[in-house]
């Protein structure tokens, strides 16, 4: 996943669809159709209460030389920089597709669009935290996704993909736990992901999603 999705679903509409018990209508939200790393984004999280609410926080932690925006599923309970964000403050990202440039060399590259028919908007599994803007020293809200190994419509473009969870899941997911629900992380079933390719694009620059050593 390089780093780019979309949201077209209203306020209402995402409210609707992961059941957001709090008021929503002093939220300033609109759809996007080309969200990229750094950007404010909402994210379902769950309040001092346990209530479902929407917050509006930034995406991908910012280090001095790169971005961190994606967290590998596979390794979440093995970097530190991830572990304890996962135990602690796990969060839900709506979208209603995502994209990715298939790798085919130099220059302008085919861009696809992923959604899920049927699923509009989705919810993508996601991480936060507190975290100090290390170029404003600013505290401010930070999330990141959660990606999985690729099934085979996303193969031949990317090696990884977005975790999508089930809706009878996001309870579970948001809930504290005493064990983390790693198990929740799962490769998409093939059959239920759509690519479309949306035309030839430059692909923008992404940054390094994890470091080694975190």
């Amino acid at each position: 996943m390089c780093g780019r999705y979309c949201r077209r679903s209203d306020k209402q509409r995402v409210a609707n669809a992961f059941q957001v018990e709090a008021d929503v209508d002093d939220l300033s939200l609109g759809p996007e159709d080309d969200i990229s790393p750094g950007s404010v984004q909402p994210v379902l999280v769950l309040n001092e209460h346990g209530e479902r609410v929407i917050e509006r926080m930034r995406w991908g932690f910012k280090l001095p030389d790169r971005m961190l925006f994606v967290a590998r599923s596979e390794e979440i309970l093995e970097k530190p920089f991830w572990k304890d964000r996962f135990a602690q403050r796990r969060a839900i990202v709506p979208a209603d597709s995502f994209y990715d440039w298939k790798k085919v060399g130099k220059g302008t590259k085919p861009k696809y669009e992923f959604n899920i028919p049927g699923r509009e908007p989705f919810g993508m599994a996601g991480v936060w935290s507190p975290w100090k803007n290390p170029k404003t020293g600013e505290w401010e809200k930070t999330f990141a996704i959660v990606t999985t190994a690729p099934n085979e419509v996303m193969l031949p473009i990317k090696d990884r993909q977005p975790s999508v969870l089930e809706v009878r899941e996001y309870s579970e997911y948001l809930e504290k736990a005493e064990r983390p629900p790693v198990h929740l992380f799962r490769v998409l079933p093939a059959e239920e992901l759509r690519a479309t390719l949306v035309g030839r694009i430059p692909e923008p620059a992404c940054e390094p999603g994890l470091f080694d050593d975190l």
